[in-house]
């Protein structure tokens, strides 16, 4: 508008109509278009705030941060599994009881450790059964041990128990997206080459990892933004309608109504939750007041800097009207344009594009990828009773990396599994595969 008025105020031949016509446009024309660029934008922001579901609330943001980086007072992000950031205490008497070619206990952990590598390569590296050399440092000398790599599936079952917790909670669930948690391996002892004396003390482990040196990365533990608190409920619990169950009056103020809450417990203790802004209630059978598990999903905050130079992942969608929109129906269109319109609602896909799709019949080899392992598989605790694999045709989703795709080389594989597994879940008629152009 400004241009147009521009323009014709040049093509005005007189001098004084074209003073004129400036001084109107700058007193009157420009503070109207302001003011209606306003409106515009106040009513876009508002048909934006009315379309969005309650979902964009648990958004869950994932990364890694170094264990002594790591900020107690940090307000957005926390440890996956709080007792990362606590001192690891070993066992030196119940690991000079380990036995060579002997199952390996839980307790036989010797150190959790990041390797920047794609995942698959992980994946064989762990099932190859193959030995490394570690280094023991006590109070009294140096020992040398044989160790092995064992996927660490601790931080998979706590995504599990957050899935169930969505359950209980009556809440949608969607695919987590923290690639980085199916980097971490467990390094198990497997033989000692010179035991030490049971009263020794460790004081500090250290892997060899031959050829895979350069991509590991000690001391780095997983975080998101899922924070667990106890919360009392207020007052006294309050006889439900149905006069059977009760309710528990839970106030959110203190700590922010515009994060996103969740009741932990277990389905029998929990009927259903109400929501209100600063408030929940949880309708239990449980008449006792007391403290209640509640998860806290942080809403993301602007920092200036970061102690983590991994880049922050989220499973969350682009503010997009036509994607609050989508959401909201009942009735899906499977069309290219829809899955494109899918795939490109995920915040996860910056850079990537989908080019093209094809269902395939023959399943022989589906879940194979070009390195000849199996697919992540981002969400194992989801079943399909009705629908048989046998009967269920292939979909292939054909990815392409476009020019601005900035994301590490190390995570393209995962961001593949996440894309695929988000359209696995709104497709279930199809077993979805994905693979790179």
């Amino acid at each position: 508008m400004e241009s147009l008025m521009q323009d014709r105020i040049h093509k005005l031949s007189q001098l004084e109509d074209r003073k004129l016509m400036r001084q109107l446009v700058n007193e009157f024309l420009v503070n109207m278009v302001d003011y209606q660029d306003q409106m515009l934008d106040k009513l876009e922001q508002r048909v934006l705030e009315e379309s969005k579901t309650l979902s964009s609330l648990y958004d869950i943001h994932t990364t890694v941060y170094r264990q002594e980086d790591w900020d107690a007072s940090h307000e957005f992000l926390h440890p996956v599994l709080p007792e990362d950031v606590q001192p690891q205490v070993l066992s030196l008497p119940e690991l000079l009881m380990i036995q060579p070619g002997t199952e390996q206990p839980l307790q036989n952990r010797l150190v959790r450790l990041f390797l920047e590598m794609d995942s698959a390569q992980i994946r064989l590296l762990t099932r190859s059964e193959r030995i490394f050399r570690a280094r023991v440092t006590t109070d009294a000398g140096v020992y040398h041990v044989g160790v092995q790599l064992r996927p660490s599936t601790d931080y998979q079952e706590e995504i599990e128990r957050l899935y169930h917790n969505f359950q209980v909670n009556g809440l949608a669930w969607r695919t987590v997206h923290h690639p980085y948690i199916y980097k971490f391996v467990d390094v198990m002892l497997h033989s000692w080459e010179q035991k030490p004396q049971p009263e020794e003390s460790i004081v500090s482990i250290t892997v060899d990892m031959e050829e895979y040196e350069p991509y590991q990365r000690p001391g780095w533990i997983p975080v998101w933004n899922v924070q667990r608190l106890k919360i009392k409920n207020s007052g006294f619990p309050i006889p439900a309608l149905d006069r059977i169950h009760y309710e528990h009056i839970i106030s959110l103020h203190k700590y922010g109504s515009e994060h996103g809450y969740l009741a932990d417990g277990a389905a029998s203790d929990i009927r259903y939750i109400k929501r209100s802004p600063g408030e929940m209630v949880i309708v239990s059978p449980g008449d006792r007041s007391g403290f209640w598990d509640i998860i806290k999903i942080n809403r993301p905050v602007e920092q200036r800097w970061s102690s983590s130079s991994y880049p922050l992942l989220s499973n969350g969608h682009l503010d997009q009207f036509v994607h609050h929109h989508a959401a909201g129906q009942m009735l899906p269109v499977r069309t290219m344009g829809e899955l494109t319109r899918m795939v490109r609602a995920q915040q996860a896909s910056a850079g990537v594009e989908l080019q093209n799709v094809q269902v395939r019949q023959n399943a022989t080899g589906v879940y194979a990828d070009q390195a000849g392992e199996e697919p992540i598989e981002l969400n194992p605790f989801l079943g399909d009773n009705i629908r048989l694999d046998a009967h269920r045709p292939v979909l292939e989703l054909c990815f392409r990396r476009l020019p601005e795709h900035r994301l590490p080389a190390f995570l393209h594989g995962d961001q593949l599994a996440y894309l695929t597994a988000e359209l696995q879940r709104q497709l279930p008629e199809y077993r979805c595969k994905g693979v790179w152009l």
